[in-house]
């Protein structure tokens, strides 16, 4: 027997080990069928060439397969990359697949549809992505169709930390079954570690759809593709890279309100690279003063074993790296209270406002403080929603800065309960010194780009931290030799300590890569003024920019900054325009649609 040479299953190894259960059943049945000879050979042609070609019999084509619509909306690109590889797997059992952006979805082919499963986040507050508005808004209209010959399923994407917790997908779930159509399954809603659920619920609508026959001769090709871009995607937020700490520098002065930190770090040999406008996860363990802490007021032993995600691990471990320490949502103190059958605290649970004024900043300590555990250490751990990494725009251009990123953090610190409580990530990059590493990954975000058209006017618009993908934007824009065309809005509290890269936007203009700049220092006056001021103090021509097709660019915070810059520019199109109010919202929404307003908002 003729065995594989090391190299040769290193090679294959690397391939196996990143296929999904339904791409290794074909592979390994595909393989089964090369080593017996038949003159009646499905397969007609094979081509190795970092991807396997193949092309099925005459009998094979002839089998009708199911046709299954894959769509998706996504804001940083999870919801898309769960669907591209979900339209992989269906292929390999021989359905007919078609995948689309909710964006770019025809809303007329919904009624002809018969299969469907539906990725979707949930952005905001409860609100869909910004490419999926359209469709949403399409599905609530009168024009939605009779679905009755429709199945669906809908995978749902969200963050527990947020009151609306995946309401997208519960929301695309209920408006389909009103149409008529017939669920498959429940909606799954999956939290930040969302890729075993994602996997479970694959594997469930796999296993409802119907079987198609002949699936073994299918065109395959896309399978290796997907386990290619898999090995390339050696690094994520389960597997960092160590990205070396290259400088820290504080950005704010002596008498500012906050500690506002940028960042330098290396990525040398990695393999990583970015776009401006993407995002870096940056993976940091609780503080080890507040998991002591934990542990003594739990009374128990900080070597005892317990399982998480069919590990096992220490307590201390678990605390440590793995469990979410440092809020608590309202749906965790309703289980808590559940679990303790407290009906005080579950009242309190319960009851939104009341909620935010007793436990608007807590961490775990201060609920155990305030209600003590009973739980077991197991029954503990399973409470607490898992660590995620920090995520974080990114404030550097590749081609000006290259094996390097940047990054642009303000230090969470504050009293609450007579104790200071700090963010997780951020308290430790406030520490980080050079040469330390930090487990860092890439998140591509397509709804955040720069023009294709380098010579289209973008106007940005960020407070505080939410400048740090214009400075990424801009030094794009001058590595590409392009000047003007560019207006940045600023906002921070003071001018003397708080105007974040101050030099660098005065070089920018001074050069002309940025064109135009407007301020806004909120506390250098009596009267607060903010970003939105100044948009509106500048109607005309901010009307006259979008008028000659400038793109809109908004980052910062979702629940005030954001918000008030969407009514501010509703405001100007109604004003410089002869629509109303609703005509001017409607016009926002479709530079939203043709993605010509796009916003990283958190």
């Amino acid at each position: 027997m003729q065995m594989l040479t090391p190299q040769e299953v290193n090679a294959t190894s690397i391939i196996a080990n990143n296929l999904s259960p339904a791409q290794k059943v074909w592979l390994s049945g595909y393989l089964h069928a090369l080593s017996v000879p038949s003159a009646n050979a499905d397969l007609e042609s094979f081509t190795l060439n970092n991807s396997i070609s193949i092309e099925a019999s005459p009998a094979a084509k002839a089998d009708t397969k199911q046709t299954v619509t894959v769509l998706y909306g996504s804001q940083t690109g999870n919801s898309r990359k769960i669907a591209e590889k979900f339209k992989t797997t269906l292929e390999a059992q021989g359905k007919e697949v078609s995948l689309h952006n909710m964006l770019n979805y025809r809303n007329s082919q919904l009624k002809k549809e018969t299969n469907l499963v539906a990725i979707v986040s949930t952005h905001g507050n409860g609100e869909p992505p910004d490419e999926a508005l359209g469709f949403f808004k399409f599905i609530n209209s009168p024009k939605a169709p009779n679905l009755n010959n429709l199945q669906f399923s809908v995978l749902a994407l969200g963050d527990s930390s947020y009151d609306e917790f995946c309401q997208t997908g519960y929301e695309l779930d209920s408006r389909l079954a009103e149409l008529g159509a017939k669920r498959l399954t429940e909606v799954v809603a999956c939290d930040v570690d969302y890729a075993d659920d994602a996997e479970d619920w694959k594997g469930t609508v796999l296993a409802l759809l119907k079987p198609s026959e002949g699936h073994s001769t299918q065109n395959q090709s896309s399978v290796l593709s997907s386990a290619n871009e898999a090995i390339s995607e050696n690094y994520n937020e389960q597997n960092p890279y160590p990205a070396e700490v290259l400088e820290t520098l504080v950005l704010t002065d002596d008498g500012s309100d906050k500690n506002v930190m940028h960042l330098e770090l290396s990525l040398e040999d990695s393999g990583l690279h970015y776009q401006p406008g993407d995002i870096v996860s940056i993976a940091s363990p609780n503080d080890e003063i507040l998991v002591d802490s934990i542990i003594q007021k739990l009374n128990l032993d900080a070597d005892v074993e317990i399982t998480l995600k069919k590990k096992t691990l220490v307590l201390k471990d678990a605390l440590l790296n793995h469990c979410e320490l440092s809020n608590v949502t309202r749906k965790q103190l309703q289980v808590y209270a559940e679990l303790h059958s407290d009906d005080e605290l579950l009242l309190l649970a319960k009851d939104k406002s009341q909620l935010l004024d007793e436990l608007y900043a807590a961490d775990i300590l201060d609920v155990l403080e305030l209600w003590p555990s009973q739980l077991s250490p197991q029954q503990f751990v399973e409470w607490l929603r898992p660590l995620s990494a920090r995520q974080y725009s990114i404030a550097s251009s590749e081609s000006a800065s290259p094996e390097e990123i940047h990054v642009l953090v303000k230090q969470v610190q504050y009293e609450y309960r007579g104790r200071l409580h700090g963010g997780v990530c951020s308290t430790h990059l406030a520490l980080a010194e050079s040469g330390e590493q930090l487990g860092v990954s890439i998140k591509t975000n397509p709804n955040f780009k720069l023009p294709e058209n380098p010579e289209t006017k973008v106007i940005m618009i960020g407070a505080g931290t939410g400048v740090a993908p214009f400075r990424s934007f801009l030094f794009e824009r001058e590595s590409q030799g392009l000047v003007g065309n560019s207006w940045l809005f600023f906002g921070e509290q003071r001018f003397q300590t708080d105007f974040l890269y101050q030099t660098e936007w005065q070089q920018f203009l001074k050069s002309g890569v940025l064109e135009k700049m407007d301020v806004a220092f909120s506390r250098d006056q009596a009267e607060k003024i903010y970003v939105q001021q100044r948009i509106i103090e500048q109607a005309e021509s901010v009307y006259q920019w979008l008028a000659s097709g400038a793109h809109i660019y908004v980052c910062g915070d979702m629940n005030h900054m954001a918000k008030d810059v969407h009514q501010a520019l509703i405001h100007v199109i109604e004003q410089q325009s002869d629509r109303n109010l609703e005509q001017a919202s409607d016009y926002l929404d479709q530079l939203i649609s043709d993605k010509r307003y796009q916003r990283d908002i958190y």
